[in-house]
């Protein structure tokens, strides 16, 4: 655990919603955040750090330490822009060009397939980059990690001051691993409860985003999962280790389907 003592001149703003309020802080190149929900920061570190165990390249996916901030618990990442970048999210994009918020604009959509499409020609119009593989990525972890606050302002992309575009790197999962889900019940267990998880930005389950966009990445589940048991005890952490475990069993399926078929 790191622990740092960060004064006014680092705050670059309070945020309060109903789970209380959450600081953020930038200094020396890295942005500082105390928890919101329940274990954000645990829950960054744990996400985070399964993703070394993937075939994703190391800056397609931001790293979170858990830190203590000034007595409260959270986590810092580094700074993914350059000097010459700045980031902007679907959202601000999408409000910013039409006036209306990307969220509000998909709810006009039933299926699910509209909603994404819509999304992905909307960004290639604006920015002329196809953000297909990107969201593929992003799905494959929120399948696996059960993120419930995946929105349209944590994906984005980055610009440079020539005019080309980048994607942005994976960020923000705080709100996964049944953190902050105020529906779950302790006496529970883990197999009941994540059926009480919502996916997030599109409208269907986790697994049926998932469905549509396919596998993003590999993940050497059995190192993945060795990691994770060497990681203090925790309720967020038997949630990823369940979590593994059935991805590697549906990945086991899906192969016993495929050989089935080809005999």
């Amino acid at each position: 655990m790191i622990y740092v003592e960060l004064d006014k001149t680092f705050l670059v703003y309070n945020s309060g919603t109903s789970d209380g309020i959450q600081s953020k802080f930038f200094k020396d190149g890295y942005w500082y955040k105390t928890d919101l929900s329940g274990n954000e920061g645990e829950v960054e570190y744990l996400c985070s750090g399964v993703l070394q165990f993937s075939t994703l390249n190391t800056d397609e996916y931001v790293v979170y330490e858990q830190v203590k901030i000034n007595e409260k618990k959270g986590c810092r990442s580094k700074n993914f822009l350059e000097k010459d970048e700045s980031f902007i999210t679907f959202n601000r994009l999408h409000k910013n060009t039409t006036g209306v918020s990307l969220h509000k604009k998909i709810m006009e959509y039933s299926e699910l397939t509209e909603q994404i499409t819509y999304v992905i020609d909307f960004i290639r119009l604006m920015c002329d980059i196809d953000v297909t593989d990107y969201l593929r990525k992003i799905f494959t972890l929120d399948y696996i990690i059960l993120n419930e606050d995946r929105h349209f302002n944590n994906l984005g992309i980055i610009m440079r001051e020539d005019g080309c575009y980048r994607t942005a790197p994976i960020f923000d999962n705080g709100k996964s691993l049944l953190n902050g889900n105020f529906s779950i019940k302790s006496d529970l267990p883990i197999s009941e409860n994540v059926k009480r998880v919502v996916a997030r930005p599109f409208g269907g389950t986790h697994k049926k985003i998932f469905d549509f966009f396919g596998k993003g990445f590999d993940l050497d589940i059995s190192n993945a999962i060795e990691w994770v048991r060497s990681q203090r005890g925790s309720y967020t952490k038997d949630v990823l280790l369940y979590q593994l475990t059935m991805f590697e069993k549906e990945k086991v399926n899906d192969h016993e389907i495929r050989m089935e078929t080809m005999f």
